[in-house]
Protein backbone atom coordinates (compact mmCIF):
# COMPACT_ATOMS: atom_id res chain seq x y z
CA UNK A 1 0.00 0.00 0.00
CA UNK A 2 0.96 3.64 -0.35
CA UNK A 3 2.04 5.79 2.57
CA UNK A 4 -1.28 7.62 2.74
CA UNK A 5 -4.09 7.82 5.33
CA UNK A 6 -6.47 4.86 4.97
CA UNK A 7 -10.23 5.30 5.38
CA UNK A 8 -13.05 2.77 5.61
CA UNK A 9 -16.11 3.25 3.42
CA UNK A 10 -18.04 0.01 2.79
CA UNK A 11 -20.19 1.56 0.06
CA UNK A 12 -17.60 3.85 -1.49
CA UNK A 13 -18.18 2.63 -5.05
CA UNK A 14 -21.86 3.56 -4.86
CA UNK A 15 -21.65 6.80 -2.85
CA UNK A 16 -18.17 8.33 -3.36
CA UNK A 17 -18.56 9.72 0.16
CA UNK A 18 -16.79 8.85 3.40
CA UNK A 19 -19.07 7.82 6.30
CA UNK A 20 -19.65 10.64 8.78
CA UNK A 21 -17.22 9.35 11.42
CA UNK A 22 -14.48 8.77 8.84
CA UNK A 23 -15.15 12.20 7.33
CA UNK A 24 -14.78 13.77 10.76
CA UNK A 25 -11.43 12.07 11.24
CA UNK A 26 -10.22 13.23 7.82
CA UNK A 27 -11.34 16.84 8.20
CA UNK A 28 -11.08 17.64 11.92
CA UNK A 29 -8.27 15.35 13.09
CA UNK A 30 -6.00 15.08 10.04
CA UNK A 31 -7.20 18.43 8.67
CA UNK A 32 -7.21 17.22 5.08
CA UNK A 33 -8.57 19.47 2.37
CA UNK A 34 -9.82 19.25 -1.20
CA UNK A 35 -7.41 17.63 -3.64
CA UNK A 36 -5.36 15.77 -1.02
CA UNK A 37 -4.60 12.10 -1.74
CA UNK A 38 -5.90 9.31 0.50
CA UNK A 39 -6.62 5.58 0.36
CA UNK A 40 -10.09 4.09 0.79
CA UNK A 41 -11.06 0.47 1.46
CA UNK A 42 -14.44 -1.24 1.51
CA UNK A 43 -13.15 -3.74 4.08
CA UNK A 44 -13.81 -6.63 1.71
CA UNK A 45 -10.37 -6.89 0.13
CA UNK A 46 -10.46 -3.86 -2.17
CA UNK A 47 -8.52 -0.63 -1.71
CA UNK A 48 -8.23 2.46 -3.89
CA UNK A 49 -5.99 5.47 -4.20
CA UNK A 50 -8.34 8.45 -4.14
CA UNK A 51 -8.46 12.16 -3.49
CA UNK A 52 -10.81 14.42 -1.61
CA UNK A 53 -13.16 16.14 -4.04
CA UNK A 54 -15.35 18.27 -1.78
CA UNK A 55 -15.70 19.07 1.89
CA UNK A 56 -18.23 20.60 4.25
CA UNK A 57 -18.77 20.48 8.01
CA UNK A 58 -19.74 16.78 8.12
CA UNK A 59 -19.26 15.78 4.50
CA UNK A 60 -16.22 14.50 2.65
CA UNK A 61 -16.65 13.52 -0.99
CA UNK A 62 -13.93 11.50 -2.70
CA UNK A 63 -13.02 10.45 -6.21
CA UNK A 64 -11.50 7.00 -6.71
CA UNK A 65 -8.41 7.33 -8.91
CA UNK A 66 -7.20 3.73 -9.17
CA UNK A 67 -7.65 0.38 -7.47
CA UNK A 68 -4.49 -0.74 -5.70
CA UNK A 69 -3.33 -4.36 -5.49
CA UNK A 70 -3.95 -6.00 -2.13
CA UNK A 71 -3.73 -9.72 -1.55
CA UNK A 72 -4.59 -11.45 1.69
CA UNK A 73 -1.20 -12.85 2.66
CA UNK A 74 -2.51 -15.91 4.48
CA UNK A 75 -4.09 -19.01 3.02
CA UNK A 76 -7.59 -20.29 3.57
CA UNK A 77 -9.99 -18.74 6.05
CA UNK A 78 -8.73 -18.33 9.62
CA UNK A 79 -11.49 -18.28 12.23
CA UNK A 80 -10.71 -17.56 15.88
CA UNK A 81 -13.22 -18.93 18.41
CA UNK A 82 -12.43 -17.57 21.85
CA UNK A 83 -14.10 -17.19 25.23
CA UNK A 84 -13.97 -13.53 26.35
CA UNK A 85 -11.59 -12.73 29.18
CA UNK A 86 -12.88 -11.36 32.48
CA UNK A 87 -10.92 -8.17 31.84
CA UNK A 88 -12.46 -6.23 28.95
CA UNK A 89 -9.17 -4.36 28.49
CA UNK A 90 -7.36 -7.63 27.78
CA UNK A 91 -10.09 -8.64 25.35
CA UNK A 92 -9.82 -5.38 23.48
CA UNK A 93 -6.03 -5.72 23.30
CA UNK A 94 -6.38 -9.26 21.95
CA UNK A 95 -8.83 -8.15 19.26
CA UNK A 96 -6.47 -5.40 18.14
CA UNK A 97 -3.45 -7.70 17.91
CA UNK A 98 -5.39 -10.47 16.16
CA UNK A 99 -6.35 -8.02 13.41
CA UNK A 100 -2.74 -6.91 13.08
CA UNK A 101 -1.59 -10.52 12.64
CA UNK A 102 -4.39 -11.44 10.24
CA UNK A 103 -7.70 -13.23 10.78
CA UNK A 104 -10.95 -13.59 8.82
CA UNK A 105 -13.48 -13.94 11.63
CA UNK A 106 -13.55 -13.67 15.41
CA UNK A 107 -16.30 -15.47 17.31
CA UNK A 108 -16.71 -14.91 21.05
CA UNK A 109 -18.02 -18.10 22.59
CA UNK A 110 -19.83 -18.89 25.84
CA UNK A 111 -18.27 -21.79 27.74
CA UNK A 112 -19.01 -23.56 31.01
CA UNK A 113 -16.15 -21.78 32.80
CA UNK A 114 -16.58 -18.39 31.14
CA UNK A 115 -16.33 -15.52 33.64
CA UNK A 116 -17.76 -13.04 31.14
CA UNK A 117 -20.90 -14.38 29.48
CA UNK A 118 -21.83 -11.26 27.51
CA UNK A 119 -19.82 -8.66 25.66
CA UNK A 120 -20.93 -5.65 23.61
CA UNK A 121 -19.95 -5.86 19.97
CA UNK A 122 -20.01 -2.14 19.14
CA UNK A 123 -16.84 -1.21 21.05
CA UNK A 124 -14.95 -4.21 19.67
CA UNK A 125 -16.00 -3.39 16.11
CA UNK A 126 -14.50 0.08 16.48
CA UNK A 127 -11.25 -1.45 17.72
CA UNK A 128 -11.23 -3.87 14.79
CA UNK A 129 -11.74 -1.03 12.33
CA UNK A 130 -8.95 1.02 13.88
CA UNK A 131 -6.58 -1.96 13.85
CA UNK A 132 -7.40 -2.73 10.22
CA UNK A 133 -6.55 0.81 9.17
CA UNK A 134 -3.46 1.04 11.38
CA UNK A 135 -2.04 -2.20 9.95
CA UNK A 136 -3.07 -1.11 6.42
CA UNK A 137 -5.25 -4.08 5.58
CA UNK A 138 -8.18 -4.08 3.19
CA UNK A 139 -10.08 -6.81 5.04
CA UNK A 140 -12.28 -6.07 8.03
CA UNK A 141 -12.86 -9.39 9.83
CA UNK A 142 -16.33 -10.51 10.79
CA UNK A 143 -17.29 -10.43 14.47
CA UNK A 144 -19.88 -12.58 16.22
CA UNK A 145 -20.54 -12.47 19.96
CA UNK A 146 -22.34 -14.53 22.61
CA UNK A 147 -22.22 -17.77 20.63
CA UNK A 148 -22.84 -20.92 22.71
CA UNK A 149 -20.00 -23.44 22.51
CA UNK A 150 -22.20 -26.11 20.91
CA UNK A 151 -23.25 -23.69 18.17
CA UNK A 152 -19.62 -22.77 17.55
CA UNK A 153 -18.81 -26.44 17.02
CA UNK A 154 -21.52 -26.62 14.36
CA UNK A 155 -20.13 -23.52 12.64
CA UNK A 156 -16.67 -25.08 12.44
CA UNK A 157 -17.79 -28.31 10.79
CA UNK A 158 -15.81 -27.55 7.63
CA UNK A 159 -12.03 -27.42 7.38
CA UNK A 160 -9.53 -28.22 10.13
CA UNK A 161 -10.49 -27.37 13.71
CA UNK A 162 -8.11 -27.29 16.68
CA UNK A 163 -9.03 -26.90 20.34
CA UNK A 164 -6.24 -25.85 22.69
CA UNK A 165 -6.66 -26.92 26.32
CA UNK A 166 -4.55 -27.37 29.44
CA UNK A 167 -5.64 -30.83 30.59
CA UNK A 168 -2.75 -33.13 31.49
CA UNK A 169 -1.67 -35.39 28.62
CA UNK A 170 -0.24 -38.59 30.08
CA UNK A 171 -0.83 -42.30 29.58
CA UNK A 172 -3.95 -42.16 31.75
CA UNK A 173 -5.40 -39.04 30.14
CA UNK A 174 -8.76 -39.18 28.40
CA UNK A 175 -7.92 -36.12 26.32
CA UNK A 176 -4.96 -37.03 24.16
CA UNK A 177 -3.50 -34.13 22.21
CA UNK A 178 -2.69 -35.31 18.71
CA UNK A 179 0.03 -34.30 16.29
CA UNK A 180 -0.82 -31.03 14.63
CA UNK A 181 -1.98 -31.31 10.99
CA UNK A 182 0.54 -28.89 9.50
CA UNK A 183 -0.36 -29.83 5.92
CA UNK A 184 -3.99 -28.85 6.50
CA UNK A 185 -3.01 -25.48 7.95
CA UNK A 186 -1.21 -24.57 4.74
CA UNK A 187 -4.05 -25.58 2.42
CA UNK A 188 -5.11 -22.51 0.43
CA UNK A 189 -8.74 -23.64 0.31
CA UNK A 190 -9.08 -24.81 3.90
CA UNK A 191 -10.97 -23.20 6.76
CA UNK A 192 -8.83 -23.11 9.89
CA UNK A 193 -10.78 -22.94 13.15
CA UNK A 194 -8.88 -22.19 16.36
CA UNK A 195 -10.67 -22.72 19.69
CA UNK A 196 -9.32 -20.95 22.78
CA UNK A 197 -11.04 -21.43 26.14
CA UNK A 198 -11.65 -19.13 29.12
CA UNK A 199 -9.34 -18.56 32.09
CA UNK A 200 -10.74 -21.73 33.69
CA UNK A 201 -10.07 -23.77 30.53
CA UNK A 202 -12.60 -25.83 28.61
CA UNK A 203 -14.59 -28.28 30.72
CA UNK A 204 -14.05 -32.01 30.26
CA UNK A 205 -17.52 -32.26 28.73
CA UNK A 206 -16.72 -29.52 26.22
CA UNK A 207 -13.52 -31.25 25.15
CA UNK A 208 -15.42 -34.50 24.61
CA UNK A 209 -18.12 -32.64 22.64
CA UNK A 210 -15.42 -31.08 20.49
CA UNK A 211 -13.77 -34.43 19.77
CA UNK A 212 -17.13 -35.93 18.83
CA UNK A 213 -17.62 -33.02 16.42
CA UNK A 214 -14.28 -33.73 14.75
CA UNK A 215 -12.28 -31.01 16.49
CA UNK A 216 -8.70 -32.01 17.29
CA UNK A 217 -7.39 -31.38 20.84
CA UNK A 218 -4.04 -29.63 20.59
CA UNK A 219 -1.36 -27.95 22.67
CA UNK A 220 0.77 -24.83 22.44
CA UNK A 221 3.56 -26.29 24.53
CA UNK A 222 4.34 -26.86 28.19
CA UNK A 223 3.72 -23.30 29.39
CA UNK A 224 0.35 -22.38 30.83
CA UNK A 225 -0.77 -19.33 28.89
CA UNK A 226 -3.35 -16.65 29.49
CA UNK A 227 -6.36 -16.78 27.19
CA UNK A 228 -5.22 -13.81 25.12
CA UNK A 229 -1.63 -15.10 24.93
CA UNK A 230 -2.81 -18.52 23.78
CA UNK A 231 -5.02 -16.98 21.09
CA UNK A 232 -2.26 -14.85 19.62
CA UNK A 233 0.27 -17.69 19.86
CA UNK A 234 -2.05 -20.05 17.96
CA UNK A 235 -2.85 -17.41 15.36
CA UNK A 236 0.78 -16.47 14.78
CA UNK A 237 1.76 -20.15 14.70
CA UNK A 238 -0.60 -20.72 11.76
CA UNK A 239 0.86 -17.72 9.93
CA UNK A 240 4.43 -18.88 10.51
CA UNK A 241 3.68 -22.38 9.22
CA UNK A 242 2.01 -20.96 6.13
CA UNK A 243 4.91 -18.59 5.52
CA UNK A 244 7.45 -21.42 5.80
CA UNK A 245 5.40 -23.55 3.42
CA UNK A 246 5.15 -20.70 0.89
CA UNK A 247 8.88 -19.98 0.98
CA UNK A 248 9.79 -23.65 0.58
CA UNK A 249 7.61 -24.15 -2.51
Amino acid sequence: MLDLPLFYAPEIEQTNVLPEEEAGHALRVLRLSEGEPIMVTNGQGQVWKAHISEVSKKHCGVILDEELPWNKYWQGTINLYIAPTKSIERMEWLIEKAIEIGVDKITLIKCAHSERKHIKAERLQKIMLSAMKQSQKALLPLLEVDVPFKDALKQSADGVSLLFHCKEDDEHSTFKKKQLPQHALTNMNSSINLFIGPEGDFSSEEIMQAEQAGVQPSTLGASRLRTETAALTALQWVHVLQNINTNCN
